[in-house]
Formats: C-alpha cells, structure tokens, sequence
C-alpha cells in the first residue's frame, strides 16, 4: 500500500467498517488492515487507509462522522 495513507483506526472492527462505508458511499476508495491479535482482539486495532491524493477530503469527511 505504497500509495495510500493511514487516515483512521479503531480497536472496533465494527467502527472501522463503518468508516470505510462511508468513505466508499462518497467515492473515495478504501482499504483496511486488521492489525488485532487473533487470539486476543481486544489487543491491537483495525487501520483504514486511502490513497494519499484523497486523504484531505477523508479527513473532512471522518470528522463529520458522530460516533
């Protein structure tokens, strides 16, 4: 992912998700990586990234979000 960029991170799956929705809703392709331990996912998060040309209008956009 030499590209792209680390916009947003969760210790929530469910969160991450939602944000990448929501950036996928309004054309700004996203990616994530879950980087929780498996055996203890309580430990570690989900990371969402976008292509770093887009990340101003991610950061716009996630910070309009309420959670």
């Amino acid at each position: 992912m030499q590209d792209w960029k680390k916009v947003f991170s969760s210790q929530q799956l469910a969160v991450a998700s939602m944000v990448m929705g929501i950036l996928n809703e309004n054309d700004i392709p996203a990616k994530s990586m879950n980087k929780q331990d498996s055996s203890y996912v309580f430990l570690g998060e989900v990371e969402v990234y976008v292509p770093i040309n887009l990340y101003d209008a991610s950061v716009q956009l996630i910070q309009t979000i309420q959670f």
